[in-house]
């Protein structure tokens, strides 16, 4: 027995099967028998120049009289796609060629299994020193290396000669050497065995004369097409929603906190549904509380910002979460706040998401230096008697400015009435169980530029303190 091991140690095989065009973009698998005699001889005229006629001639026509068997690593058939110069005057006019391969495993090996041919200790040597000498097979990106082999056989592969028997398997033509014991043309068997691709055109031949195509059952597990990856969109991440309503009568600005309690309240339900029920399993970034039911401090939920248009209507409603993007479940509860409701008749608000993204990136967003009263501003703390209430006011703007991650160098103005439709006294300024509280409206102006809108204060979760730029 006589095995020939190949390793491809770019992990790649580049040739085309005899009778076929390179850009149909098929790969040679096995490697044909015919290839490496032709690359052997190739070695031995450009390396191996102390090897005489005879001693090459013994060793090709001993591989040459009997076909292999074969035992394969499994290939990946794939190519790349370049576009060359077809020597054209207009720069831009390129050639698409293929260049088809077949790609391996890291530990792949390829060997090919002479069952019935010893060599004897001199055509060992010579095979051994032309395959030491063998750089690549096939393209010349198709580096190679190459050696006698008495170990063990690893590729799970195998190919034999095909016959009636068979059943299972594609049939393949591989490239083969006519024997010289039955080689009956006119030039010599080295001869015919060199015979090149202009001496195919001078004589019109269809064929080299040493060349036979013998049909091998290839597994169909030998070679496997690269199966195209399915695209998976990575969503981006999401802190911001933007919803739109739409309704027969929009409400007004002034009930800004009745909107978004309503939005907080079916966020909460359509959380707890997917959640199973389970009240627990709301989320803090809608219910505004910890896992143990602590109130957050961090100003860790969502901020339920409702914007109005020219005529004082709300028409868009901006929820942000500062703090953590949104999660699958969270995104699909916002989805289920479809309607809201209006009292006096006045007809349900459809609301539908109209807007997602990173934060501080809405349609709505703007940088500024100078920012203005949307809702009334309304303290979080009491003033007491005895204290300079200008001061005192000042100082909690900063202050809540600071909890909310916004500068606390800035100028406070206070404004005589809101920018606007209404007066600060026309709005709702208390959620249930809380007393009414007084609101304010004002002018911040900072340093540096800030996003708006952005709410600070009492209720600025529910779009009380809202800011929008001057």
């Amino acid at each position: 027995m006589t095995i020939i091991r190949l390793i491809f140690p770019a992990g790649r095989y580049h040739a085309t099967p005899w009778g076929r065009h390179v850009n149909e973009g098929v790969s040679e698998w096995p490697p044909s028998p015919y290839r490496l005699l032709r690359a052997l001889y190739d070695v031995w005229q450009r390396k191996c120049f102390t090897l005489t006629l005879d001693q090459v001639e013994s060793v090709l026509k001993a591989l040459a009289e009997e076909v292999p068997e074969f035992s394969l690593s499994i290939g990946t058939a794939t190519h790349t796609r370049s576009y060359l110069s077809a020597n054209h005057r207009d720069p831009s006019q390129k050639n698409l060629v293929f260049d088809s391969f077949l790609a391996f495993e890291s530990d792949h090996a390829c060997y090919l299994i002479w069952p019935q041919l010893s060599l004897n200790t001199g055509q060992q040597v010579t095979v051994e020193q032309l395959l030491e000498n063998l750089n690549y097979l096939g393209r010349s990106e198709s580096w190679v290396e190459a050696r006698l082999w008495d170990g063990t056989i690893t590729s799970p592969v195998r190919c034999l000669p095909a016959t009636d028997e068979d059943q299972n398997g594609q049939f393949v033509r591989v490239a083969c050497a006519i024997p010289a014991s039955q080689y009956i043309g006119k030039s010599s068997w080295m001869d015919a065995l060199t015979f090149s691709t202009s001496n195919l055109l001078k004589e019109h031949a269809s064929s080299p004369p040493l060349l036979v195509s013998i049909p091998y059952l290839l597994p169909e597990s030998a070679v496997v097409t690269d199966p195209p990856q399915p695209y998976v969109r990575k969503e981006p991440p999401v802190w911001e929603v933007m919803l739109s309503l739409q309704a027969t009568v929009r409400p007004l600005i002034t009930s800004a906190l009745d909107i978004a309690e309503q939005i907080r309240v079916r966020l909460m339900g359509a959380h707890k549904a997917q959640q199973g029920g389970d009240p627990a399993a709301v989320s803090p970034l809608f219910s505004g509380k910890t896992s143990d039911g602590q109130r957050r401090l961090d100003h860790g939920h969502v901020y339920i910002l409702p914007l109005a248009n020219k005529m004082g209507r709300i028409d868009r409603v901006l929820i942000r979460s500062k703090c953590d993007k949104f999660t699958g479940t969270e995104l699909a509860a916002v989805t289920g706040v479809r309607k809201l409701y209006q009292p006096d008749n006045r007809g349900d608000i459809q609301c539908t998401i109209c807007w997602q993204g990173g934060l501080n990136a809405s349609p709505s967003h703007t940088f500024t230096k100078v920012v203005e009263s949307a809702t009334p501003f309304v303290l979080p703390r009491h003033w007491r008697k005895g204290r300079d209430f200008d001061s005192f006011f000042a100082e909690e703007v900063r202050r809540e400015c600071r909890n909310h991650g916004l500068s606390d160098n800035v100028q406070v103005e206070q404004l005589p009435e809101m920018p606007g439709l209404f007066h600060e006294i026309e709005y709702r300024r208390n959620r249930r169980d809380d007393p009414i509280r007084p609101g304010y409206a004002i002018r911040l102006t900072f340093e540096a530029e800030v996003n708006a809108p952005f709410a600070i204060g009492y209720g600025a979760h529910f779009g009380l303190g809202q800011f929008l730029s001057a």
